[in-house]
């Protein structure tokens, strides 16, 4: 009997050594969440093309420590919810070792304390410095972390490049009080203002869908201010331009990250557009990606969106995050991509990350300037003044 007893325990221990030798796969997983049929699909779509790019990259280069990279991508359609499920079943049943993010705030504020307690590191561009550092930010979310400069940053260089380079000391702002990312780029600049002595004249306040802001722009104009720090989404800033221009309202025009195409086609005439400044995280039009774009383009029958190169770079960042950690154990990863430094990217050639906030170090962005519907790179900027 403690014969038949012993050979049942051996039996019992090589079934479970089996399980764990079949459980041990032998691909990385990458999880993604992003909207591809919602209302930010367009965004999200740059985003998903981003992430497929990188990895198949990665996969032709041998995959990371060894193995291949499965990437698995689910749809969020903008809902934090939906958003919340997917990362839930990224992690418990695909096995994903990160996951990573998309481009919308919400996303991140609803999923960070989730991510929190299953303890696998969610990597987005979710620009609300609050994602990262909790609702007054004095807590960091351990497993929360941005791969874009914040909108603190955005807020910063796109409202010190009117004060530094051409010479204005005096701003008004207009911010749409229900945008998260936006309120934050405002905060930033009056931040930035008050450091650099920079006049805010006036602070007027919309909501993204409102379709007359002549009240507003009345007060702007009246304001004596210089420029303006627009810091809107893409419809406020469509309405505001439009009717700045009808107005005859003449200033520096200058804030988010939505003038950005297809903001030039939103507006008419095209002279309305006149003295826009706005930062990008990439130039698009820089030469090292004149042959990364071609091949972009001939995988996927489109041009890439900065959001693409933004993902793209994700995955980069954290292919170096996995091979530093020696494996794919998310705990290990969080370690790794908390102070990961020098990691060759297209936004730049020393990504760094900071310990303390989860978001890149010093990462200096693009001013673009928008013209009668045309764009051009002013140049890569960051304000010495703070």
């Amino acid at each position: 009997m403690k014969r038949v007893l012993a050979m049942l325990l051996v039996m019992a221990v090589l079934v479970v050594a089996g399980t764990a030798a079949m459980a041990e796969s032998d691909k990385i997983v990458i999880g993604a969440i992003t909207d591809l049929t919602g209302n930010g699909s367009v965004l999200g779509t740059g985003c998903a093309n981003g992430w497929t790019f990188a990895v198949e990259k990665i996969n032709e280069e041998g995959g990371i420590l060894g193995k291949e990279v499965e990437l698995v991508i689910y749809d969020c359609q903008s809902d934090p919810q939906d958003a919340l499920s997917c990362y839930e079943r990224l992690v418990k049943v695909d096995g994903a070792c990160i996951v990573l993010g998309p481009p919308f705030s919400n996303i991140g504020l609803a999923l960070a304390d989730t991510v929190d307690e299953l303890g696998v590191p969610f990597f987005g561009l979710f620009g609300d410095p609050r994602c990262m550092l909790g609702e007054n930010l004095d807590t960091l979310h351990p497993y929360m972390f941005l791969g874009q400069p914040s909108a603190y940053d955005a807020g910063l260089i796109s409202g010190g490049y009117p004060h530094e380079v051409m010479g204005l000391t005096k701003a008004a702002i207009l911010v749409t009080q229900d945008h998260s990312y936006n309120m934050t780029m405002a905060e930033a600049f009056q931040d930035y203002a008050e450091k650099a002595g920079v006049e805010i004249t006036t602070v007027q306040y919309c909501s993204v869908n409102d379709t007359d802001l002549t009240l507003q722009l009345t007060a702007i104009a009246s304001s004596g201010a210089e420029y303006l720090f627009d810091a809107c989404n893409t419809n406020a800033l469509a309405v505001a331009t439009q009717q700045m221009y009808q107005m005859g309202i003449e200033m520096v025009h200058c804030g988010s990250l939505d003038f950005s195409s297809p903001f030039n086609e939103l507006v008419d005439p095209a002279e309305a557009m006149q003295n826009i400044y706005f930062p990008y995280a990439i130039d698009m039009n820089a030469d090292y990606l004149t042959d990364i774009t071609a091949e972009f383009v001939e995988r996927f029958g489109v041009e890439p969106t900065v959001k693409s190169w933004n993902s793209y770079d994700l995955t980069i960042i954290a292919k170096a995050a996995i091979e530093a950690a020696g494996s794919d154990d998310p705990a290990a990863i969080r370690d790794a991509l908390e102070t990961i430094e020098g990691v060759e990217c297209l936004a730049t050639d020393n990504f760094r990350m900071d310990p303390e906030t989860h978001m890149p170090l010093g990462l200096a962005m693009c001013i673009y300037n928008l013209e009668g519907g045309e764009y051009s790179n002013m140049g890569t900027f960051f304000p010495e003044e703070w």
